[in-house]
């Protein structure tokens, strides 16, 4: 399986005007859909008049623009979206999410047995809590949106074509050629922990049934579960349960857009979903049903793009808007075969 990450927008608090959307996506495409979403792609630059050099959504028209969600929404990939409107992000409520998730990780470093790793746990600490809001916020969506990857796809994608489930390869863009940039860095060192952390408060279910054969090295079965886990939370004792941190790190990488089709794929499909949630294309209506038909059912009818308010209050989504997210919840493809 390929996972294609991407994001649009700038993940800024408190920002003065509505509507100003930030996205992290990914698309999820088995091995053997790998040629067809590079079809689908040299038909559009072709369209565009162009070669092998990166497309993007602003040149393109719209037109175009659905005849490649036309062809993408043929194949079997899945299109995942956590996004956030930095209007009703507040900046006093990030700083205290982020000091409790320092806190805890202050708070865990007693448990340690060894001086080296209690050393490496303060660095951590101290090293998260210097993170910027912005970068804290685009750390969290993409924590977010790898859990919800590894909860969704992995059930999805048991029931249809297991064997994809052999290998997680997990591939991101690197927005600077020559060197890895500040978030990328951030997103290396701290996903692994806070991604186990929100997954301790937001188990993954294995469902019997479920043809897990392929992926058997990412599960640990009963009794195999690390001690400190069980003692955060003592219900997966004689359980089985998704190894997440070896999912995540089986094959990772950074890398130049220009030169991988995936990557431009999931910027359009990153930016195309940012563009409908401002409501800027023509046909809005047909957009989120093509973007709709990517995505996957969520539980109790949820809409298929997972919406974070970093603030108490929740918000309330537009009546237009809100008409758009029925949409996509009305053509997202059923989670259970």
């Amino acid at each position: 399986m390929e996972i294609l990450i991407d994001e649009s927008g700038s993940f800024t608090p408190e920002s003065e005007l509505e509507n100003s959307w930030s996205v992290v996506a990914a698309y999820i495409c088995p091995e053997t859909e790998k040629r067809k979403y590079r079809n689908a792609l040299n038909n559009l630059k072709k369209r565009n008049g162009l070669g092998r050099q990166e497309i993007k959504l602003v040149n393109i028209s719209e037109s175009n623009y659905i005849l490649f969600l036309q062809e993408i929404s043929q194949l079997n990939g899945s299109l995942f979206c956590v996004v956030t409107d930095s209007y009703y992000n507040n900046k006093s409520f990030i700083e205290n999410h982020k000091d409790t998730h320092v806190k805890t990780i202050v708070n865990s470093i007693e448990q340690m047995r060894y001086h080296e790793g209690k050393l490496a746990q303060h660095l951590m600490a101290k090293e998260l809590l210097s993170v910027s809001l912005p970068l804290y916020i685009q750390l969290m969506c993409q924590i977010r949106l790898v859990h919800t990857i590894i909860s969704q796809s992995v059930n999805y994608y048991a029931q249809r074509q297991p064997q994809t489930l052999k290998k997680f390869k997990w591939r991101l863009d690197q927005k600077q050629p020559s060197h890895k940039t500040k978030y990328e860095l951030i997103f290396e060192k701290f996903s692994p922990a806070l991604l186990q952390m929100y997954t301790l408060e937001n188990p993954l279910g294995i469902v019997n049934g479920f043809n897990y054969k392929y992926m058997r090295e990412f599960i640990y079965n009963e009794g195999e579960i690390p001690n400190y886990l069980i003692e955060k939370k003592t219900s997966l004792a004689n359980s089985r349960a998704f190894n997440i941190q070896k999912i995540l790190r089986d094959d990772i990488s950074y890398e130049d857009s220009m030169k991988n089709d995936g990557l431009q794929v999931i910027d359009l499909l990153a930016s195309g979903m940012r563009k409908l949630l401002k409501m800027r294309f023509a046909d809005n209506t047909l957009i989120a049903n093509l973007l709709g038909s990517l995505m996957i059912q969520q539980q109790y009818n949820n809409p298929p793009i997972d919406i974070i308010v970093f603030d108490e209050k929740s918000a309330a989504l537009r009546k237009e808007l809100d008409e758009l997210v029925k949409i996509l919840i009305k053509n997202s493809k059923r989670m259970i075969r």
